[in-house]
Formats: structure tokens, C-alpha cells, sequence
């Protein structure tokens, strides 16, 4: 049935593609077993399908414990990767730019302002995170909002428009490549993402 297909993909979403099919199977057998003895006592199918999902639990929650368990530091892994990533970005943009403007100049920046970044980062980031697991993990169906791209991009966007009207209102404050100062919140989302999309991509073929 489609229902139940949908419910046990949310509960193996992200997981090892062996321990997809392994947990998968067992699910299936589970739930059917549960469905026929309900449809015995004289519930409908869908009835049965229904008594059967809510009795076995939140599909989100169970996929967030089973992931715990198969990977316990899947989800730190892949932030600090985030992080690193992001700061590396912003040190090659930074270091280009005042190349651009600045030939022939000392570019780099010293550790002491990449350390620096980095903790910036990881702050701004962690927060948004956790805001991010605990709608993934609420009950309430939020399935664009929980999408990474919309949730981390769009208000991102927002903030860098916003900020982005200082560079109209004094042009002369941001002169020398300071402007892209004002863009350092979308730049920041759109590589986090970019970064966590691709941990996903490498961890689970990786799995395979």
C-alpha cells in the first residue's frame, strides 16, 4: 500500500542501503502481521493501516533513533564538515577579492581571524541547526519548511537583502570589495548547504 510504503521510507530515509532493506522487510512483515489481526476483529484496511502507523510511532522519530544508533556521530561529522567547508569559502572568496583590489598585497588572512571565522560560523550554523532537528522532529507536517534549501536559503536571503540596502544608502562606505560584507549571510547558507548536501551524498554511497 502507498501509505505504508510512504511511513517506512520516512523511517529508513538516510540509513545504509543494507540496513534499508533489512529494517525495511521487518517493518513490512511487522505492520502487515499487525493489519491482519486488526482486519480479523472487523477493521477496514485502511482502518487497520491507520491504528497500525499510530500504534508503531512517529515514522521521524524512529528514523532519528535508528540513525543514532547505526551512526552515533553521523550528525557532528557532517556540522563540523559544514563548518570547515563554509570557512573555507569564505577565506578563498576573501583572499580573491582583495587580490582583485588589492594586487600585490598581503591577502592572507592570519590563523588567528580563520580560527576566529570558524567559531562564527559554527555558532550561527549550530543554532540554526538545532532549530532545524526539532521541526524535523515535530508532528506537525512541515514538508517544505523542513526541506534544507528552503529552510536554510530563505531567510538568508531575506537577511542579505536587507542588509544589502546599506550598500544603495552610503555606496561609499563599501567600496574596495567591502560590499560583499553585506552578502556574507545568503554566501554562508547557500555553501552550508551546498557542504551538507554533499556529506549526504558521500556518507551514504559510502554505505553502499
Amino acid at each position: 500500500m502507498k501509505n505504508l510504503d510512504q511511513y517506512i521510507d520516512v523511517i529508513v530515509a538516510g540509513l545504509p542501503i543494507e540496513e534499508q532493506e533489512d529494517i525495511r522487510e521487518e517493518l513490512t512483515q511487522h505492520l502487515n502481521d499487525h493489519m491482519n489481526e486488526l482486519m480479523i476483529k472487523g477493521y477496514t484496511e485502511q482502518e487497520s493501516l491507520k491504528i497500525a502507523i499510530k500504534t508503531f510511532g512517529n515514522g521521524k522519530k524512529m528514523n532519528w533513533e535508528m540513525k543514532k544508533a547505526v551512526y552515533p556521530f553521523y550528525k557532528i561529522t557532517r556540522f563540523l564538515w559544514n563548518t570547515i567547508f563554509v570557512t573555507f569559502v569564505f577565506c578563498v572568496l576573501s583572499f580573491y577579492i582583495m587580490e582583485h583590489y588589492n594586487p600585490g598585497a598581503d591577502n592572507i588572512a592570519p590563523l588567528s581571524s580563520v580560527i576566529g571565522l570558524f567559531f562564527i560560523v559554527a555558532f550561527i550554523c549550530g543554532m540554526a541547526e538545532l532549530v532545524y532537528e526539532a521541526l524535523q522532529l515535530s508532528s506537525v507536517k512541515l514538508k517544505y519548511i523542513t526541506n534544507p534549501w528552503i529552510f536554510f536559503l530563505t531567510p538568508s536571503v531575506i537577511i542579505g537583502s536587507l542588509t544589502f540596502l546599506a550598500f544603495f544608502q552610503q555606496p561609499e562606505n563599501y567600496q574596495n570589495g567591502l560590499w560583499i560584507d553585506l552578502l556574507v549571510v545568503p554566501i554562508g547558507a547557500f555553501f552550508y548547504v551546498i557542504a551538507r548536501q554533499i556529506f549526504n551524498q558521500l556518507f551514504n554511497h559510502r554505505s553502499i
